[in-house]
Formats: structure tokens, C-alpha cells, sequence
């Protein structure tokens, strides 16, 4: 069965964990793919990837993916089967009964032993909250390309930690945080699975509220985001600023979500030409864009007044029965997949 999932032109942890979370719980589904194909089956995996480009593939077993930024009318005419999507949104979108919502396939995580962290190795992180334990930071993958990240959030007297690193590298620094501040959804994701209190925040129109109340719906949690401004203007003349003002908490309405999943694929915009020309103008010139009142000084400074705010972490017995169905579902797969194969053979 061949592994389904986004792969952006740079690495992303949240994406890149796929190659290596499904096929340590389930190695029977992927064993020879690529040797023996001839059924045309794929795995859809983590990511907001429901209506991703399917390639050949005309049979598909979605298993915890989210819907978001692609219609699924580019699945139609497939053989698609939803085992479990990520949360109530994309249950909704899909038209599907509220028992196809778990969560995100990332809570797994822990139960790999690639991913198994203890206090006892050093550097490796902690499975758990520790008391020398940190405050990190984690900017979505495509805003950490633009300037002034590492000095802002050191400036905060916190650590950044890069999405574009190894998922086994950028999950250890978030299993062994005090408390994680996170841009990218699987940020949250992650150190949700490990026990580790978080905060989410965000920059541009690039953030996805309907994403992440697809993941908090799932777990039961009431959210808001922070509204944080950035370091520097790029990530705003890149992806758009939001309508409100940098400081406010944003909240995740089932309603509003529903709406931004509409915009999102819909067709987009044309930018008018000298809007579009000035953009370019203040993209090429760093100390024009300096005048538009952005700094690391005023990231650090709404980075830490968000660190004190009460922070989120669903409850462990919550997150042990998502684990625990999401688990038999995939056994259910596996047994399913291998009968399928004994009757081709």
C-alpha cells in the first residue's frame, strides 16, 4: 500500500513524521509497496491533506487526515474509505457520522519507540514535564523562513525550536518543555501527546483556525489563539494579515471555521498591480520594511507576556481512549488489507 501524504519543497516535521509513525505500527500495510502494486491502494495519513492529488492510486484508506485546503471533489470517482479523520470539522465537511472524528494520527507518537523519550537519556528530552524543562517556541514551517525568529524568541529567554528539523529531533525538544508557545499545529499536537502544557499563536492569514478546531474539537478543549506580531512584515506581505489587531485572542467557532474552509478553496484573489508592486518593493528592501513598526523586540515581548497565561493540555484519560480506538481501527485496517491480499492470492 503505498504512504500517502504532503510533502512540502522543505522538511516539516509534522509531514515528514508520517514515514516513519505508520510503518513502525503497521509494517504489514507498506511491506514490498513499490514491489507488488498492483492493487492501487493508498494510505492517506496525517496532515490536512483530505482532496490531495492521489497519483495513480484509485482505492485510498484515510486514517486521521483533516480537511482544509483542498476540496475533496478531486477524490470523486475513487474507492475512498474513512477509517478515522482527524476531528468534528472535517467530519462535518465530508458528510461523515461523528464516529469517523478521533484525532490527529500524531497522538501515536509516543507508542514507537524511535519516539519513547525518558528523562534518563540525556539531551533526548523527557517524556514528561520536568522541572529544568524550558519554554520553547515553535513558528509554522513556512514562517520560520523569514528573519528575526532565533533573536526575538531568545530575547524572551526562551528556545526556538525549528519544524523543519527530524521529527525524532524536534519532538524531543518538545516532550522535554515546561511549556510550549506554538505557531505549527502539530507543535501543539505533539506536545499535547507527551503531557506537555501549550499555548498556540499566530501570525498571518497563513494560520488555519479551522485546522486546529478540527484538532482541539476532537480532544474536548476550548481554545484561543494569540494574535502575536512577527518579527519582521515578510510573513504578512507574503500570506496577508489577519483583519485583527496583533494582541487579540482569536477564537475557534465551529461556524467561522466552516467559513475560512470555504475561502480556502475557493479560487484566489487577484491582487491589484501596485499593491502587488509595492509588496515586491518592501519584500526586496529590509530597511523598508523596518518602518513598518516590526521587530524582534515586540515578538519577544507578546511571546512572553503569552507565556503567562493558563496553558492547555487535554486530559490524559481523554488522549488514552483516542489512542486506544484509533489503535483498534488500524488493527481493523491491517486485517481487512491482509484478507484482501489472501483473496488476490
Amino acid at each position: 500500500m503505498k504512504l500517502l501524504h504532503y510533502e512540502p519543497a522543505v522538511p516539516n516535521f509534522g509531514d515528514d513524521l508520517n514515514g516513519t509513525l505508520w510503518s513502525a505500527l503497521a509494517p504489514s500495510l507498506f511491506e514490498g509497496e513499490g514491489v507488488v502494486d498492483d492493487r492501487g491502494e493508498a494510505f492517506v495519513g496525517i496532515g490536512t491533506i483530505v482532496g490531495i492529488d492521489p497519483g495513480r492510486r484509485r482505492c485510498l484508506h484515510v486514517f486521521s487526515s483533516g480537511a482544509g485546503y483542498t476540496a475533496a471533489d478531486g477524490w470523486a470517482g475513487l474507492d475512498v474509505h474513512y477509517h478515522c479523520v482527524r476531528g468534528p470539522v472535517t467530519a462535518q465537511v465530508l458528510g461523515l457520522s461523528a464516529d469517523r472524528a478521533l484525532t490527529d494520527g500524531a497522538i501515536l507518537a509516543p507508542l514507537v519507540d524511535r519516539f519513547r523519550f525518558s528523562a534518563a537519556v540525556e539531551g533526548a528530552g523527557a517524556r514528561n514535564i520536568t522541572a529544568g524543562g524550558r519554554t520553547v517556541v515553535v513558528p509554522h514551517y513556512e514562517t520560520i523562513a523569514f528573519p528575526g525568529w532565533d533573536h526575538a524568541v531568545r530575547m524572551a529567554g526562551f528556545d526556538l525550536v525549528d519544524p523543519r528539523g527530524a521529527p525524532e529531533v524536534v519532538i524531543a525538544a518538545l516532550a522535554s518543555a515546561r511549556l510550549v508557545l506554538t505557531e505549527s499545529l502539530h507543535g501543539a499536537i505533539l506536545a499535547d501527546a507527551y503531557g506537555v502544557p501549550w499555548r498556540g499563536f499566530a501570525v498571518s492569514r497563513n494560520f488555519s483556525t479551522a485546522k486546529w478546531a478540527d484538532w482541539t474539537g476532537s480532544l474536548e478543549l476550548n481554545v484561543e489563539i494569540a494574535l502575536v506580531p512577527p518579527p519582521d512584515p515578510m510573513p504578512l506581505l507574503r500570506f496577508g494579515k489577519r483583519g485583527e489587531a496583533f494582541g487579540t485572542m482569536l477564537q475557534l467557532e465551529p461556524e467561522a471555521s466552516f467559513r475560512e474552509f470555504r475561502s480556502r478553496i475557493a479560487p484566489p484573489a487577484r491582487i491589484p498591480f501596485l499593491k502587488a508592486q509595492a509588496k515586491r518593493v518592501l519584500e526586496d528592501l529590509p530597511a523598508a520594511r523596518r518602518l513598518l513598526g516590526f521587530s524582534p523586540q515586540r515578538t519577544a515581548k507578546a511571546l512572553a507576556e503569552l507565556a503567562t497565561y493558563e496553558p492547555y493540555l487535554s486530559l490524559a484519560g481523554r488522549r488514552d481512549s483516542l489512542r486506544d480506538a484509533m489503535l483498534q481501527r488500524l488493527e481493523a485496517l491491517v486485517r481487512l488489507h491482509q484478507g484482501a491480499l489472501a483473496r488476490v492470492t
